[in-house]
C-alpha cells in the first residue's frame, strides 16, 4: 500500500498537479531550498529519522535575522505518508512567512507502533531549538502543523511538549494548527461523551444533526488506531487520545479545522472546546461540503481560500509584517 500511495499521490501526474495551487500571494515567490538531515531517534535505539528542511531565500534575510519555525507533521493513518505529500503547503509556508519549515518523516506503525512516531515528533522540536543557531530559528517563534494522523501527533506533542517545559527548558510552542484532526480513539470518544467535561460549544451546536457514521467506518477506524497503539498501550491516555486530556495550563494557542463531511468533525470540534475549558486561545473552522482529504485538490477554491487562511492564522502569530500594509 506505502509503494502505491507514493507512486500515485506523491509521485507523478497527481503530485505535479496538486503542486500547482494559484492562492493570492502577500509577497513575491521565493526559492525554497529543501534538503534532508538524519535525526538519531531519542529512544536508545539506534533508529534515525529524517527532517526535511524548507529553507527560504529571501531578499530581507541577513545574517542576525531570526526567522520562525514551523514543524509539519504528515498525515496518512500512522502507517504511511511522507513530509513531501505536504509540499505544496510547506514551500508556501517557507516563501510566504519567511519561516525555516520542517517535514517531519517520523517512523511509522505498525513496524514502530506508539510511542516511536509521537517520540520523533517531539524530538524534532529538541533538534529546531538544537540547531537554531545553523539555521536562524527564533526559539521563541515555533509552530506546529499536523493533518489528521499528523493533526494527532501535534495534539499530543502540544501537551507532552507543554507539560515537560519546567524539566526541558523550552519555550513554548507559539502556535498549533490542527486540521482535520484524530483526537480521540472510538472508545475514548464514547467514554467523553458519556461524562464530557466541559460544556458544548455553539459551533458544535450549529452541526448537532449531522448524521452519526456508519458503524462500518466506525469499527475500520478503530482498526487503524490499534495498528498504532498496538496491543498494551493505554488507549484513554491524552497522548494517544488527547480529546482524554486534564487540565493543561499555558497550552500554546491552537487553531483546529474541520471539515463538514468527515467522520472526525465531531471529536475535532469538541477538543477545541476541550481546550478552550482549559483557557488555552481557541479558533475554529469548519470546512462546508468537503471530506477529510479535502486537501488533495489543492486548487479547489476551498482549498485555497482555507490556505490562504492558513497563512495569515501564522503570519498573526509569529508578528510577521504584512507587505499588504507596507
Amino acid at each position: 500500500m506505502r509503494s502505491w500511495i507514493d507512486n500515485v499521490f506523491l509521485k507523478g501526474p497527481l503530485a505535479e498537479h496538486r503542486a500547482r495551487c494559484d492562492i493570492q500571494r502577500r509577497r513575491p515567490e521565493a526559492k525554497v531550498d529543501i534538503s534532508e538531515v538524519s535525526v538519531l531517534c531519542s529512544d536508545g535505539s539506534e533508529d534515525t529519522f529524517v527532517i526535511r528542511v524548507y529553507d527560504p531565500e529571501l531578499e530581507e534575510k541577513t545574517s542576525k535575522q531570526l526567522r520562525p519555525a514551523i514543524l509539519m507533521l504528515h498525515g496518512g493513518g500512522w502507517i504511511h505518508g511522507k513530509p513531501c505529500g505536504d509540499e505544496t503547503i510547506s514551500t508556501l509556508f517557507a516563501s510566504e512567512l519567511g519561516a525555516v519549515v520542517l517535514g517531519v518523516d517520523y517512523r511509522l506503525a505498525p513496524e514502530h507502533p506508539f510511542p516511536a512516531p509521537l517520540d520523533d515528533c517531539s524530538e524534532a522540536i529538541a533538534w529546531a531549538i538544537r540547531n537554531a543557531g545553523k539555521y536562524q530559528i527564533d526559539t521563541s517563534r515555533i509552530a506546529l502543523w499536523g493533518a489528521s494522523a499528523g493533526g494527532n501527533l501535534a495534539a499530543a506533542v502540544s501537551i507532552r511538549h507543554t507539560q515537560q517545559r519546567p524539566v526541558t527548558g523550552f519555550p513554548n510552542l507559539r502556535m498549533v494548527s490542527l486540521v482535520v484532526p484524530v483526537t480521540a480513539h472510538p472508545k475514548a470518544q464514547d467514554a467523553f461523551n458519556k461524562q464530557r467535561p466541559c460544556q458544548t460549544s455553539s459551533i458544535e451546536e450549529t452541526v448537532a444533526d449531522v448524521p452519526l457514521a456508519p458503524e462500518l467506518v466506525v469499527k475500520e477506524f478503530e482498526k487503524l488506531y490499534d495498528l498504532y497503539v498496538g496491543k498494551s498501550t493505554d488507549i484513554y491516555d491524552p497522548l494517544v487520545s488527547p480529546l482524554m486530556a486534564q487540565a493543561i495550563a499555558q497550552h500554546p494557542k491552537t487553531h483546529v479545522t474541520v471539515a463538514a463531511c468527515d467522520y472526525l468533525m465531531p471529536q475535532g470540534l469538541a477538543y477545541a472546546q476541550l481546550l478552550r475549558s482549559f483557557g488555552t486561545e481557541v479558533t475554529e473552522e469548519i470546512l462546508p461540503g468537503v471530506p477529510h482529504g479535502f486537501t488533495f485538490p489543492m486548487n479547489a477554491t476551498v482549498t485555497k481560500r482555507w490556505l490562504e487562511n492558513q497563512r495569515d492564522i501564522f503570519m498573526s502569530a509569529f508578528g510577521c509584517a504584512d507587505p499588504d500594509s507596507r
